[in-house]
């Protein structure tokens, strides 16, 4: 092999495996704020439901405030929440829940959102908290619905669904009827073989995190570009370490999801937060679902699917206010 064949391989294994520092740094603004990390909790552990699955949970700030239980999307965990975490966790009582499959979670025995929200409830009666404000993103607003308008309604103050749809999640995205096209014949045995595969997709995974692949996608789909590279880099390290087949199994119960029907039964503040840069859930999917709830507003903030972390200093202060609005603190 010639010195300059050599070089050729040097390189690309340098960009297999550091990649994503350069595509991050590239794909990002240089905007000052803080990095994310892992924030120490009050307590910590794991706990199983009459449905099989099984649940890791963090606590933190003072406990006998008002309780905020967070829900977290597709793909991440409770570590998505470290701005939020930094932000509520000196006034009130924070529970963070990784969804089976997810994070600190092992997988699930049934990852149907209508059983993930009687597990919510079984773990609210389990930690004795009464009334808590339940804060969902993405799959984990779908979750928040089905609880607040069903084994949760005498057990629940106010939900904020950031992000989240209240039906079939291709139905309120950006280009539905191609993507509900193709989810028979093409996704659900896709996840079906990511399922059965897991160490193929592990791999995979793990390799596109470190070549930068991931960032990628994650820039595009789930950010706006105002970011960070820290930022960037935390979330797709999340994504490659949960388990594939957790993914695929949580996505498959995403897709049987309709809550439409349901809304109106929420009886309870709900503060709706949409982006204007998010392909996932469209905005004009928010205004329908205010318009179907009791209790509703809508707030739109410049950003994509993951605000919580890109513009998370604006995020926060929107939910104090509705935490602290009159509905909520009469």
């Amino acid at each position: 092999m010639t010195a300059k064949n050599q070089w050729k391989l040097l390189a690309l294994g340098l960009f297999m495996a550091f990649g994503r520092y350069p595509i991050s740094w590239l794909m990002s603004s240089n905007r000052k704020v803080r990095k994310p990390g892992i924030l120490p909790s009050k307590s910590r552990g794991h706990l199983t439901c009459s449905s099989g699955n099984t649940y890791y949970l963090e606590l933190d700030g003072p406990q006998d405030a008002q309780a905020i239980v967070f829900l977290h999307g597709l793909n991440a965990s409770g570590l998505q929440w470290y701005y939020q975490r930094a932000y509520f966790r000196k006034k009130y009582k924070l529970v963070f829940i990784d969804t089976p499959g997810h994070g600190k979670s092992p997988l699930g025995r049934n990852m149907a959102t209508e059983v993930l929200a009687r597990d919510l409830s079984e773990l609210m009666e389990m930690l004795a908290i009464r009334n808590p404000i339940v804060y969902g993103h993405s799959m984990g607003g779908m979750v928040t619905m089905k609880y607040a308008a069903g084994p949760g309604r005498d057990n629940v103050k106010g939900i904020i669904l950031q992000h989240s749809g209240f039906t079939h999640p291709f139905k309120t995205t950006q280009f539905p009827k191609t993507l509900l096209a193709l989810e028979h014949p093409v996704l659900r045995p896709y996840l079906a073989f990511a399922k059965r595969h897991p160490v193929f997709f592990r791999f995979l995974s793990t390799i596109n995190y470190l070549n930068g692949l991931s960032i990628l996608s994650y820039r595009y789909l789930l950010f706006s570009g105002e970011q960070t590279a820290s930022q960037l880099r935390f979330m797709t390290r999340i994504a490659a370490i949960n388990p594939p087949e957790g993914i695929a199994d949580a996505f498959l119960g995403i897709l049987d999801f309709d809550a439409s029907a349901e809304i109106k039964k929420i009886s309870v503040p709900a503060l709706v937060i949409s982006a204007d840069h998010d392909p996932i859930f469209l905005p004009e999917a928010a205004d329908y679902l205010v318009s179907q709830l009791s209790m509703g507003s809508h707030l739109r903030v410049d950003s994509g699917h993951l605000s919580l972390m890109e513009h998370a200093v604006e995020l926060n202060v929107m939910v104090n206010n509705f935490v602290e609005s009159p509905d909520l603190t009469d």
